[in-house]
């Protein structure tokens, strides 16, 4: 076979493989979700209402985002291992507020203020004994804010009776970033039955 008829053979070959690799790859992108749809397959897919104002696409994100970080933290799924009744979003301007109710008679308030960098996880149920709450509310500083977490020292605790109720028992951590406080509720009876994690960066 003549060097020129090899250098034919060669240059089809090589032409059919490149539009066979582009073809699978324009297929494989094609079929790409968009961002936001990727971002809700990560999500554990609880289905909310949603009241107050229409939220802008980006504000969207912003939901569908603090949803993921929320629903795969502990304050989220221990309580949800008992199933989850409800959740409810609620958007205005700078603020995003979502509302879970759990079977076993508790619930998870979440609030996020863009415009002034704040975030609150408060949950009310009756935790395990078995369950340090400390070691949860570790374990939500990591989620919400990284390996390091916001620098609580959960070795170093003020106890305080409850603003809402003077039979309640609050123990309260603070961290030296973004003014990040944990608190852990018991009630009369010495049993955690609250806790919360706050930040204003």
């Amino acid at each position: 076979m003549s060097s020129s008829i090899k250098l034919w053979f060669f240059r089809m070959r090589f032409n059919v493989a490149v539009f066979m690799c582009g073809s699978v790859l324009l297929a494989a992108c094609s079929s790409l979700p968009p961002v936001s749809a990727l971002v809700a397959q990560k999500s554990k897919g609880v289905s909310c209402t949603t009241t107050g104002e229409t939220a802008p696409p980006q504000s969207e994100l912003a939901i569908i985002a603090l949803r993921h970080t929320v629903e795969t933290g502990p304050l989220y799924t221990i309580p949800a291992a008992e199933g989850v009744v409800s959740c409810s979003v609620r958007h205005e301007p700078d603020t995003i507020a979502i509302e879970y109710q759990f079977k076993n008679g508790g619930w998870l308030r979440v609030k996020r203020n863009s415009s002034i960098e704040y975030t609150e996880q408060e949950a009310r149920f009756l935790l395990s004994p078995v369950e340090q709450p400390t070691a949860v509310l570790a374990n939500a500083e990591r989620t919400a804010f990284g390996t390091n977490g916001c620098g609580i020292d959960w070795h170093q605790g003020n106890r305080q009776p409850a603003a809402d109720d003077s039979s309640a028992i609050e123990e309260v951590f603070r961290g030296d970033v973004c003014n990040c406080q944990g608190r852990v509720r018991r009630d009369a009876v010495g049993r955690v039955v609250g806790l919360l994690l706050r930040s204003a960066c």
